[in-house]
């Protein structure tokens, strides 16, 4: 199976707690599928601690061309936000965002002891939460009378995204929306073309293209 098929996402959310110098960390990794997703386990998390000196984060989103972006939430620039972003892609990880919780406990800690400790709890955050590989997906619309929805369901249950459930909406005719792995888009092309020349689909279409 060719890697540029697969990426790695979080297998489980984690929590983490260690202290340097008196200083309290708490690291959090979660999955996110959106950016949106992410922002809102930010803004979550920051509020289960809000009394906490610091809440520091960094996501990593998509599978083609994730998007980043990370935040010092006030401590020196360049001393949490890019050592927990740097932990993420050592790991070669995405779809996740892992938020730092700092307590400070009265002695600082300086640039270098800084980036050290946010990295070193987003790292043990990352192994916490472990890795699961999926693979890449393309988006599949298909257009069927309503007595062929099972079959349908059927016949493309083995070409499925893991954990991908179709979509549906009735109208005039059912219209079914979900994720068929990259390896199975040239034999879910095939199947599609049978199909519709028997005339048990009427149109299908990929959204990505």
């Amino acid at each position: 199976m060719g890697e540029s098929y697969v990426y790695l996402e979080p297998k489980k959310d984690s929590e983490v707690r260690l202290t340097i110098k008196r200083s309290h960390f708490i690291g959090h990794a979660r999955l996110a599928r959106s950016v949106e997703q992410a922002k809102e386990i930010v803004r979550e998390i920051s509020m289960k601690y809000l009394d906490a000196t610091h809440n520091c984060w960094a996501y990593r989103v998509g599978a083609d061309v994730p998007q980043r972006h990370c935040s010092d939430a006030g401590e020196p620039s360049g001393t949490a936000g890019k050592p927990i972003l740097g932990e993420i892609e050592r790991a070669g990880l995405t779809n996740v965002v892992v938020v730092v919780t700092r307590y400070f406990g009265g002695i600082k800690l300086g640039v270098r002891g800084l980036i050290e400790a946010y990295g070193q709890t987003a790292r043990m955050a990352i192994e916490a939460a472990g890795a699961v590989r999926r693979f890449k997906s393309k988006v599949l619309l298909i257009e069927l009378p309503y007595d062929k929805e099972g079959l349908i369901r059927f016949k493309f249950k083995s070409l499925a995204a893991e954990d991908a459930a179709w979509r549906v909406s009735y109208g005039e005719n059912v219209r079914l929306c979900g994720e068929i792995s990259l390896p199975n888009v040239e034999e879910a092309e095939r199947l599609l073309l049978s199909l519709a020349g028997q005339g048990i689909i009427f149109t299908w279409k990929w959204l990505d293209d």
